[in-house]
């Protein structure tokens, strides 16, 4: 049991950096609102719940699913037929349309100064779940780790012990923000606000230009498929 911890320690960390980009722009909104410590921790919570119960099922039973399905995606991928290019371009304009409304609505909310109140305990807590599970697919590390606890062939409640662990660990180096807040206490007030008002201005128009490229080149690959000639080349 020992030998399997140690294997997915570096495994979790390595995934745990991979966590940090997004959970930074969230805990530096939470930790510079009202209720810095419970929104926090209840968004670490979401994140770690949601994905040992991921965990639990590929373990017990979903593997073979999951393996099914990916390389279903994966031929349709390199093999896509009409109705894939008709949808990548409604949803590609789709995506234009959405960047353009989240533009003005943020353009219309700061020329009448809205304030934002944050979020509650709760939303946190879901915004951690629901980004995990959405993110799961590309989770190679934990698809690893999850490999590796079944070859070693464990009891059930051993694979829960390293899954736990594994969580615990996931959620270590994000939950260090909250471990400096609470060490600096409102001295890091004004690192974490600034952090925040930079991401809030800058990380919004960053997604939205994203949005509205990846819409105009799904649109670019469509059209380029109408006249034989696909932006994005396919077997």
């Amino acid at each position: 049991m020992l030998d399997l911890l140690v294997t997915l320690t570096p495994i979790s960390l390595v995934d745990s950096l991979s966590l940090m980009p997004f959970a930074m722009v969230v805990l530096a909104t939470l930790l510079s609102g009202p209720r810095p410590y419970v929104g926090s921790v209840s968004f670490l919570l979401g994140t770690a719940l949601s994905y040992f119960a991921s965990g639990v099922l590929i373990a017990f039973g979903l593997a073979g699913l999951i393996e099914r399905v990916t390389a279903s995606l994966v031929h349709r991928f390199w093999n896509p037929q009409a109705i894939d290019y008709w949808l990548s371009m409604v949803i590609g304009l789709a995506l234009i349309v959405l960047g353009y409304r989240w533009a003005v609505a943020r353009r219309e909310r700061a020329e009448r100064k809205d304030v934002s109140t944050g979020m509650t305990p709760a939303q946190a807590f879901m915004l951690g779940a629901g980004a995990t599970i959405a993110g799961l697919w590309g989770a190679l590390p934990y698809f690893a780790a999850v490999d590796q606890i079944l070859k070693a062939d464990a009891a059930m409640w051993e694979v829960l012990v390293a899954l736990a662990y594994y969580n615990i660990l996931f959620i270590s180096i994000p939950a260090l923000l909250v471990l400096i807040r609470a060490v600096a206490g409102k001295r890091a007030d004004g690192l974490f606000t600034a952090v925040n008002r930079l991401l809030s201005v800058w990380g919004k128009r960053l997604l939205i230009a994203g949005m509205i490229l990846l819409g105009l080149v799904m649109i670019a690959d469509g059209v380029g498929w109408l006249f034989g000639h696909p932006l994005i080349p396919v077997a």
